[in-house]
């Protein structure tokens, strides 16, 4: 399914005239197998002698943003001290009315005339002792996480976000005894090279035989695996 033009430039090295991205290494994989070739070897060769240009820096924000941010940080600033000393404030003059208020009630009440009583009144002790409530904050849900280890010999893959279509996430070939992860926040669709060397997990529960027998594609949520 790959076009003659692109088979005559893959022959000759003119990888200029080849589509960029994915494709590229797609079509030279293909072909390099279809000539009982190692793919892989030939696409981690291409990688290596055409390296991905360095990304752009991006540009500073305009200057007077700058300023205008700085200076509502500033405010907010002045405004959480302000805040703060009113709190503080307002909770020491409630302290002062409440000891002045308890104060007054000890003076009127009958408890301090009657110094020789040592019944203590009906439900003083129970108020001493009354238990302290405890509040409990639930954990929060632990995020699922998909694991793709090469367990009988190499394995390439390509992970984009929820279609082939979708932004890629990596592309990598796992040796034997390596392992990837991917956090399942987002549906993944991946293609596998050779899925029958790789083991696959969801948390600690085993999805491989979930996996296809050949190479194709499979789209992975929490839920689980099924073909793409």
């Amino acid at each position: 399914m790959i076009r003659a033009r692109y088979l005559e430039a893959l022959e000759v090295e003119r990888f200029e005239l080849l589509p960029e991205g994915p494709y590229l290494r797609s079509f030279l994989r293909e072909y390099a197998e279809y000539l009982g070739l190692d793919g892989d070897i030939l696409v981690a060769e291409y990688v290596r002698r055409n390296p991905p240009p360095p990304p752009e820096p991006e540009a500073a924000p305009p200057r007077r943003m700058t300023v205008f941010a700085d200076e509502l940080v500033r405010r907010r600033s002045v405004l959480v001290a302000i805040g703060l000393i009113a709190a503080a404030v307002a909770v020491w003059q409630l302290g002062r009315s409440s000891h002045n208020a308890v104060q007054s009630a000890a003076a009127n009440s009958p408890l301090v005339a009657d110094a020789s009583s040592s019944t203590p009144p009906a439900g003083t002790h129970a108020k001493q002792h009354a238990p302290a409530r405890t509040t409990h904050r639930a954990a929060p849900p632990r995020q699922a996480t998909l694991a793709l280890t090469a367990v009988r010999g190499r394995c390439w893959f390509l992970a984009r976000v929820q279609s082939s279509g979708g932004t890629v996430v990596a592309e990598q070939t796992l040796e034997q005894g390596q392992t990837a992860r991917f956090a399942l926040h987002r549906p993944l669709w991946i293609r596998l090279g050779a899925p029958w060397n790789v083991e696959a997990k969801i948390g600690s529960r085993t999805v491989t035989t979930s996996l296809p027998t050949l190479t194709g594609n499979v789209l992975v949520t929490s839920a689980g695996v099924q073909p793409a």
